[in-house]
């Protein structure tokens, strides 16, 4: 005869050593994802979802985008604007080191005054028109349809 052996009875004898040995408190972390969630997408939002995700996974970028955790979106710097204010800012640091190392009673000459005056006028204008962080294309502030 054979005897045969019962599966609650086997759980019951194992369960009380499964909890007696582990010293976890919880097996299944709460920061570890463990739901999966599936989309379907047609081709136009397959290219939007591409677009916008870049580097990341599509799954991160979804996941990211659902918590409203999305990387911020730095666009590309004007080289041209930032080279030309890099160059006026040379030129008005030579013009503030003349100037600091006049002796402190000299006055300003109005060759000194006229060339900081140039200066600032130049920088200003590049600063109104150029946009550092994109293509310099600006239009007038009026209105252009008429």
């Amino acid at each position: 005869m054979e005897k045969k052996l019962s599966m609650p009875r086997i759980l019951k004898s194992i369960a009380p050593v499964i909890k007696k040995s582990s010293n976890l408190q919880d097996p299944i972390p709460q920061t570890l994802r463990t739901h999966c969630v599936s989309v379907r997408l047609n081709n136009a939002e397959l290219h939007l979802l591409n677009t916008k995700r870049r580097e990341k996974s599509k799954g991160e970028w979804l996941r990211m985008a659902s918590l409203q955790k999305l990387p911020t979106i730095v666009p590309p710097i004007n080289l041209s604007a930032w080279k030309t204010l890099g160059e006026i800012n040379q030129k008005l640091n030579r013009i503030a080191l003349h100037i600091d190392s006049k002796s402190a009673d000299s006055k300003l000459t109005y060759t000194e005054l006229f060339a900081v005056r140039i200066q600032i006028i130049e920088l200003r204008q590049n600063l109104l028109n150029a946009d550092i962080w994109s293509g310099p294309n600006e239009g007038y502030a009026e209105n252009q349809t008429r």
